[in-house]
């Protein structure tokens, strides 16, 4: 059966990073029986360069939603730069990544998925007029899987469910859908973030 719930500002967690560098703000998890966690969505904030925390077994997609952006060096690759509301960008969790803001202190969102049960997608929401530099938006997402949450960064995102009625979500907010599709509409100069986990 479909469900939804809704989360506040007062649900959100402050968990500090595993290597010790600062502290992250986990939106939602799910937990596993083994002290593991089959999914995790977070915001953490970057104010100077330095490691990433190691997650073995994981996949993990980032995203930029404040301040200018960074530069991630992965695994001896050459550095990848992702600026405020780029596309999300993948990398394996047991990775070594050095992380590098471009221009000051950013703000980032991460999807981790555990890599044997889940895969998913992470979404950016821009509304008309949100201020994207290339002036690309989103207006509406389609959304669906075991798990969709819906957290709106700015302004209010509106989640219809196929079947029911429409959801308000303001600036600071979340929507978690179990087992659901839905539409994820944002109003002019808002922003969001759509977190989609698929079970394997």
């Amino acid at each position: 059966m479909p469900s939804v719930t809704r989360l506040t500002p007062a649900d959100h967690r402050r968990v500090p990073w595993k290597n010790g560098g600062g502290v992250t703000t986990e939106l939602a998890v799910e937990p596993m029986a083994d002290g593991r966690f089959l999914w995790r969505v977070s915001i953490a904030d970057v104010v100077e360069p330095g490691p990433f925390s190691a997650f073995p077994g994981y996949d993990r997609l980032i995203a930029v939603v404040e301040g200018d952006g960074m530069r991630l060096s992965v695994d001896g690759a050459p550095p990848v730069e992702r600026h405020r509301m780029d596309p999300a960008f993948a990398f394996p969790g047991e990775a070594p990544v050095w992380c590098e803001p471009t221009a000051g202190p950013i703000r980032d969102v991460n999807l981790m998925l555990d890599r044997a049960s889940a895969t998913g997608a992470l979404t950016l929401l821009t509304g008309p007029a949100s201020g994207c530099a290339d002036g690309r938006r989103v207006d509406g997402h389609r959304a669906g899987g075991a798990v969709v949450l819906v957290h709106a960064l700015a302004g209010t995102l509106t989640v219809t469910l196929d079947g029911a009625g429409a959801l308000s979500v303001p600036v600071g907010h979340s929507l978690l859908l179990r087992d659901a599709a839905a539409l994820v509409e944002v109003e002019a100069a808002a922003e969001g973030v759509c977190a989609e986990v698929r079970l394997r």
